[in-house]
């Protein structure tokens, strides 16, 4: 399997650092915008979730994300059940302490080399948990690792607003990895969110041999 550079692991672990000193659980996962465009950049990934299902949230933070789905989700009358993994301890902590009831629903993993112990219905990941150039191998790794056969995996991506930066296309990350798009959806002018989705019908060919 490829190495995954410790340059860029040290670089999540410092987000890390700068998250967990906020209180605000908006800014504690990352976004300085506002519960308003917090809602407006995140509800789209609903878009891809029509019915009931596990849903984890890869590089989940202090699960803040999770709880809105799960409520934005009940308001749409779809049920999820929240699952998150992220390279941070400290923020996994924070996640269980939030959604306390689903504690053992999270895990302190690099999403690029964990096993997880089962699939899931809906799997969603932004772009930048990996470096770039790993990327086209990351999404084909959920597919067939992380998202059972019939579930969906969605890719995210947030640009600026105030730096006047659209957010990735990334349907043609999608492209790259050799797959399909079976939807995507977008907010803002720019837009300054975006994502796309691949509905996974059936598992190709076994994930390592993508990575020898």
């Amino acid at each position: 399997m490829v190495a995954f550079p410790g340059a860029f692991l040290a670089r999540l672990r410092a987000l890390e650092a700068s998250y967990v000193r906020e209180t605000d659980p908006v800014r504690q996962s990352g976004f300085g915008g506002g519960p308003e465009r917090w809602r407006m950049e995140r509800e789209l990934i609903l878009d891809a979730v029509p019915d009931h299902g596990d849903f984890l949230d890869v590089g989940c933070a202090n699960g803040y994300l999770l709880e809105c789905l799960v409520q934005w989700g009940h308001e749409r009358h779809v049920r999820l059940r929240p699952y998150g993994v992220d390279c941070g301890a400290q923020l996994i902590a924070l996640a269980q302490q939030r959604l306390s009831q689903y504690a053992s629903h999270f895990w302190v993993a690099n999403a690029w080399e964990w096993r997880p112990p089962r699939q899931f219905h809906y799997v969603y990941s932004l772009y930048d948990c990996v470096p770039e150039d790993l990327l086209p191998a990351y999404i084909r790794r959920l597919v067939t690792r992380y998202v059972e056969t019939g579930g969906t995996l969605i890719m995210g991506a947030y640009g600026s607003s105030s730096k006047r930066e659209a957010a990735r296309d990334n349907t043609t990350d999608i492209a790259a990895a050799g797959l399909r798009v079976a939807g995507s959806s977008s907010r803002g002018e720019l837009p300054v969110a975006r994502v796309a989705w691949i509905k996974v019908e059936q598992k190709r060919e076994p994930i390592d041999t993508w990575y020898s």
